[in-house]
């Protein structure tokens, strides 16, 4: 009797030792104040409520940030007389859950428009937990609609999401600058910051060129999203393929209209719906775009927006029209800041410039390697100018020379780091003495060939969120300490 009293102990005890936890998660997860909210992610329960309160037909355009970026539903509501929701956030997020979460609100006598980016993370299952989280505090509600195959990762990701929570705890939310944040976005979820200009360093982003070839389809994410189709059309919806803008500076060198055709027609063959659209109305100039090889500009917007709608009436309304209003030239670069300072002064030479190797490209360097003199160097910094011109960029293996390097600091100056740039054996430290991310582009590969204790410094708590929650770089979070 005694050994049975025992062991109903121990089971209770282990009960409660397991249940703990999970109560302390939860009440974490509920009591202390949204992290996030402030955040590009902060505008998924946005997007997610006016999908689900939307009761008249409407047209569901679904992606990742191209389609934030790209569209402006209110042309496209007064051109077909549809309702637009505008379902397309982040490409970090993952496509299938923008799928998942939409699932549910699709209803007979819709029009869903899938347009994710036509890369291999965005053709697959990929699902991003700690992005997941950071977007579903806004509304904990959309925890439900999550594919029950992602609970596993939710869970898994579940810590890491509640340290960074409650280390925010009585301070102020994270709040970005830039075009990064929630209220970037208008009422039906598109970007409605301000872009008058490409602002990339070579009007492409030379980290992730677009290469279109059916092996960037996942076969399991083609199944999925097969099947996704078959369910929505039989709730009496209509669905369509859309290619997303590119960048034509991006494509891969080996590119042909051949290849494109192929391609188009690959795609037609593996997919339940109808491809509404011509890729080469996608690949758009260079001029129309804004910060990556996906992302548009205000006149680029106008121009995609323009041929979407006109591919969607004639898909699914019956209207052959074509694009029929005027369209904007491409604004192309912005204006180089004008000089400052009296005409003839001489320019103060940047103390780090004798320890870098250059290239010049418009009147800008890269750097592409390092001297003698830094070889055995512990420590260095990147110029701000080289021989009176601004280096903005710093190239791959650019410190493959350096043989001690251990601390580099990066300034307000640079523009670019290229992917593999940070291949070094001894480097230790990047310190980013700078507040503002979306000003320096980096690729996900930034790390290729850099040690794996590599560690990104920042030098104030506004610099820290800003960097740990940026487009480009919130990918690199866990790399991230401050200084």
């Amino acid at each position: 009797m005694k050994k049975t009293r025992n062991n109903w102990l121990r089971l209770i005890c282990f009960a409660l030792a397991a249940l703990i936890p999970a109560v302390l998660a939860l009440t974490a997860l509920l009591a202390v104040p949204p992290v996030y909210g402030e955040t590009f992610l902060g505008e998924l329960a946005d997007k997610y409520a006016r999908l689900r309160d939307c009761e008249e037909p409407k047209i569901v355009i679904i992606g990742g940030s191209s389609v934030a970026f790209g569209i402006d539903s209110a042309a496209i509501e007064e051109k077909t007389g549809y309702k637009v929701v505008n379902f397309g956030l982040y490409a970090t997020l993952g496509t299938k859950i923008m799928l998942d979460l939409s699932e549910r609100s699709i209803r007979k006598g819709d029009i869903v428009i899938l347009a994710p980016e036509l890369d291999k993370q965005t053709l697959s299952l990929y699902f991003n937990a700690t992005s997941a989280w950071q977007g579903l505090e806004g509304d904990l509600s959309m925890l439900f609609r999550v594919g029950s195959d992602n609970w596993g990762d939710l869970l898994a990701g579940l810590p890491n999401y509640l340290y960074e929570k409650i280390s925010h705890w009585g301070k102020e939310p994270l709040s970005p600058d830039g075009v990064y944040r929630h209220d970037s976005f208008n009422e039906y979820g598109d970007i409605s910051y301000p872009r008058p200009y490409n602002v990339m360093t070579f009007q492409f982003d030379k980290n992730n060129s677009i290469r279109l070839i059916p092996e960037i389809f996942d076969g399991d994410f083609v199944d999925y999203l097969n099947d996704y189709i078959d369910r929505v059309k039989r709730k009496g919806a209509q669905v369509g393929f859309t290619y997303c803008p590119m960048d034509a500076a991006a494509l891969a060198a080996n590119t042909t209209d051949e290849s494109i055709q192929a391609f188009h027609d690959y795609v037609c063959s593996i997919l339940h719906c109808q491809v509404i659209s011509d890729p080469a109305n996608s690949i758009m100039d260079k001029g129309y775009f804004f910060d990556t090889n996906y992302h548009l500009n205000d006149a680029g917007v106008k121009v995609h927006t323009a041929y979407l709608t006109a591919d969607i009436l004639a898909a699914f309304l019956g209207r052959t029209d074509g694009v029929t209003e005027e369209l904007p030239p491409p604004p192309g670069k912005r204006p180089a800041a004008a000089p400052t300072g009296e005409a003839g002064t001489q320019k103060e030479q940047d103390p780090w410039e004798k320890y870098f190797v250059y290239s010049d490209f418009g009147g800008q360097l890269m750097i592409t390697g390092t001297t003698d003199e830094a070889r055995y160097a512990t420590e260095l910094e990147l110029p701000a100018t080289a021989d009176g011109k601004p280096v903005a960029v710093l190239g791959k293996g650019a410190l493959s020379g350096c043989r001690a390097l251990r601390e580099l600091t990066v300034g307000e100056t640079l523009t670019a780091i290229e992917d593999g740039a940070l291949a070094c054996p001894t480097l230790l430290s990047v310190s980013l003495r700078r507040e503002n991310a979306d000003t320096l582009e980096v690729g996900k590969n930034l790390f290729d060939g850099a040690p794996d204790e590599l560690k990104l410094l920042l030098y104030t708590q506004t610099s820290y969120d800003n960097f740990s929650s940026g487009y480009w770089w919130s990918v690199h979070a866990e790399r991230m300490r401050m200084e």
